[in-house]
């Protein structure tokens, strides 16, 4: 019932802001995504009522699933460029991108978050979807994404603004410093992209534009 009042809600705000098409075409996906994975990923979350570590809620984004029309888009687009199946999820939530990542061929999948619940909602989500799909491996993180070490392995990175521009510049600094010492290709697969321009300005360039009524994704990459 929760989802459903969720639903409703979410359809009535679109169409009031944007407007009753997108409103009918992103609910379609949504649901229709739910029960093509298996999850409930939709309902919102606010940042004051979970169980954050070691952040300023203020510099981040409540929790919201990216629609999984443009998720699907990003990644199919993203398997005709690369061979790649190592993803790391930036804000991962509730698991919706790690799931999906993995039915795309993502065989190692990593998603940080510094909500407590909302990790413990993925971990839940990719024990489901390792039941189905055995040979991924995965881990889902409980930290500030500040704080995560990146791998040498780590190449492939999603985002749908988890956070302010500050924090994913100060990422961006660590990542060079990673690249610095294990020189690599970089993917960003970025669903509605407020701060592409922070990449762009370190030379990531757009390898890919998805952009239907207002959902917008970018594939940006670097050498």
């Amino acid at each position: 019932m929760k989802t459903i009042v969720q639903y409703a809600r979410f359809f009535f705000y679109t169409a009031l802001n944007w407007s009753p098409w997108l409103a009918l075409f992103m609910l379609y996906h949504d649901i229709r995504g739910a029960l093509k994975y298996g999850i409930k990923t939709f309902v919102p979350a606010k940042l004051s009522d979970l169980t954050i570590i070691n952040a300023d809620i203020t510099k981040s984004s409540p929790y919201e699933a990216v629609n999984y029309f443009l998720l699907e888009k990003l990644l199919a687009a993203f398997r005709r460029l690369s061979p790649n199946t190592s993803i790391v999820d930036l804000g991962c939530g509730k698991g919706r991108v790690m799931v999906v990542a993995a039915y795309f061929g993502f065989t190692r999948i990593t998603g940080i978050d510094f909500a407590k619940e909302l990790c413990e909602e993925a971990l839940s989500n990719m024990k489901k979807t390792q039941a189905v799909i055995p040979g991924i491996s995965w881990n889902v993180i409980h930290a500030n994404v500040l704080d995560y070490s990146i791998s040498p392995e780590d190449t492939v990175f999603f985002m749908f603004n988890p956070f302010v521009e500050e924090t994913l510049v100060a990422f961006l600094d660590q990542l060079e410093e990673s690249r610095k010492r294990f020189q690599r290709k970089i993917y960003f697969l970025y669903a509605s992209p407020e701060h592409a321009l922070a990449l762009q300005k370190r030379d990531y360039k757009i390898v890919f534009h998805q952009s239907l009524m207002n959902l917008e994704g970018l594939i940006l990459a670097k050498d």
